[in-house]
């Protein structure tokens, strides 16, 4: 079936293939555009090894004996050899591959046919692949091979979608982060890419955020009946469709992404999702075996940032380190991952728990933070802002966090915990004069509440099953508490 002219063009066009030979032994990769989407996170570390070049575009002999280089299924395999003849059709439309050809010969093409889709999909997954590996630098690189890719999609001639691979390849791509825009332009052209529908159109619903329709479409799609490369992304985008209804199942179908697609930024995707969903469930063991191969596998991927962030936080919510054995096991699990990382994700913690009012989490974080920081480091700054601003909400400890909190350099602190520093010394202030007045039945109405997170409103003081009896200072510290809970419930975090 033909993809391109009976001529050769006179130029090599935007986006042509790159040389055959460069695609032997290649992995096929991607990934949903709603991951495209997240953050890497400011503190992802660099590539471990400079970023591979995308091949440059080359002029071919003539755009029919690349097609016939190029294979027509998208599985892990290295390409056919260029003698091999192209793939049968799928059966589904076994019927439609002639009548089509006919009608492209008899009439004058409506769009590009000098493009060829497979093989700019592979390039685009390469790419993701590398940014899965580490290559910070590739996500800009890939902005603008969508951007490209985007436009010479839609400018194609539907016949080009008339082949099955090259109508694979259009669903990956946009499942992949392509415009979905564009693709349902696509779609509402004559004739329709050669693709089952459900496919087609539930990929397109997903990606327009339309989850019940799109869940019809897609949820009885077995993904391990479709090629690789299309099959993991359908699993990954059908795990995303069920979460909320059915986390078990997402994390199946999580499961069977990461098998179809082993080593691609979908398994990087897959896994990293996996993680949270075993967090909500309260699944530690599982939390802890997962996070440990993403720590392994995929500590330098760009998205790395983002994923550790959310590790902390749902580590935080879990209270890991409230077991007896809990700071020994996140050792472990961390073990993969270098000094500023772990330290990081300590720091992480720590802030997740003061936010949660876990004071005797956010310590333990806290400290183990700052043996990791370097001496007046701002990492450092960090850990002694949260560890006095947990202590901050314990009567006890007050009047020492707030002496600290006075030490510490505002302006070495992001804006974020600038406003956590200003919150925690409204609290050390409040508790101190509960303290101060312990006859007093009614207290002044507190002052405007600052622009700050919710970070100490509802801690409460750390107490083992031998502390003494709350004394009235104790008592109207935590009544304090309530007023500042009160005060900032509604601030950003």
């Amino acid at each position: 079936m033909p993809m391109a002219p009976a001529r050769a063009p006179a130029a090599a066009p935007v986006l042509a293939p790159p040389p055959v030979a460069a695609e032997a032994g290649g992995i096929l990769a991607g990934t949903p555009a709603p991951l495209l989407a997240e953050t890497t996170g400011a503190s992802a570390p660099p590539a471990s090894e400079p970023m591979a070049p995308i091949p440059e575009p080359v002029p071919t002999a003539a755009p029919a004996a690349h097609a016939a280089a190029e294979p027509a299924h998208d599985t892990h395999s290295a390409p056919a050899p260029a003698q091999d003849p192209p793939a049968e059709p799928s059966p589904a439309h076994a019927d439609t591959s002639a009548p089509h050809a006919r009608s492209a010969e008899a009439a004058p093409p409506a769009g590009r046919t000098d493009i060829y889709p497979v093989t700019l999909v592979r390039r685009l997954q390469r790419l993701q692949d590398l940014i899965a590996a580490g290559s910070t630098a590739g996500i800009a690189q890939q902005r603008a091979m969508i951007t490209e890719m985007d436009a010479a999609f839609g400018d194609a001639d539907p016949s080009v979608w008339q082949d099955p691979a090259n109508a694979r390849a259009l669903v990956m791509y946009f499942l992949g982060g392509g415009n979905p825009a564009v693709l349902r332009a696509i779609i509402n052209r004559e004739p329709k890419p050669n693709i089952d529908e459900k496919l087609l159109t539930g990929s397109l619903l997903y990606l327009e955020g339309r989850e019940e329709p799109a869940l019809r479409q897609l949820g009885e799609i077995d993904a391990r009946k479709l090629p690789n490369g299309i099959g993991g992304q359908i699993a990954l985008a059908q795990a995303a469709l069920t979460v909320r209804s059915d986390p078990a199942k997402a994390s199946r179908l999580l499961e069977v992404a990461r098998l179809l697609m082993p080593g691609t930024l979908v398994d990087e995707a897959a896994l990293r999702r996996a993680v949270l969903v075993a967090a909500q469930a309260g699944d530690l063991d599982q939390f802890e075996r997962l996070s440990g191969q993403y720590f392994s596998r995929f500590r330098h991927s760009a998205y790395a940032g983002n994923f550790r962030q959310r590790f902390a936080a749902a580590l935080s919510r879990m209270n890991v380190l409230a077991t007896p054995d809990g700071l020994s096991r996140l050792d472990a699990l961390l073990a993969p991952l270098d000094e500023e990382a772990r330290r990081e994700v300590f720091l992480l913690v720590s802030r997740s728990a003061i936010v949660e009012g876990k004071t005797a989490l956010a310590t333990t974080a806290a400290e183990r933070a700052m043996v990791l920081a370097p001496a007046a480091s701002r990492d450092a700054e960090r850990a002694r802002v949260y560890l006095s601003a947990a202590q901050a909400a314990t009567p006890d400890r007050y009047k020492t966090a707030e002496e600290a909190l006075k030490a510490i350099d505002r302006a070495r602190l992001d804006p974020s915990d600038q406003a956590l520093l200003e919150a925690a010394r409204r609290t050390a202030e409040l508790i101190r004069r509960a303290d101060e007045a312990p006859s007093q039945t009614t207290s002044p109405a507190p002052a405007a509440a600052p622009s700050a997170p919710a970070v100490v409103a509802s801690a409460q003081p750390a107490r083992t099953a031998g502390d003494e009896k709350p004394s009235a200072a104790l008592t109207k510290a935590q009544a304090k508490l309530g007023e500042i809970d009160s005060l900032l419930k509604d601030a950003p975090r």
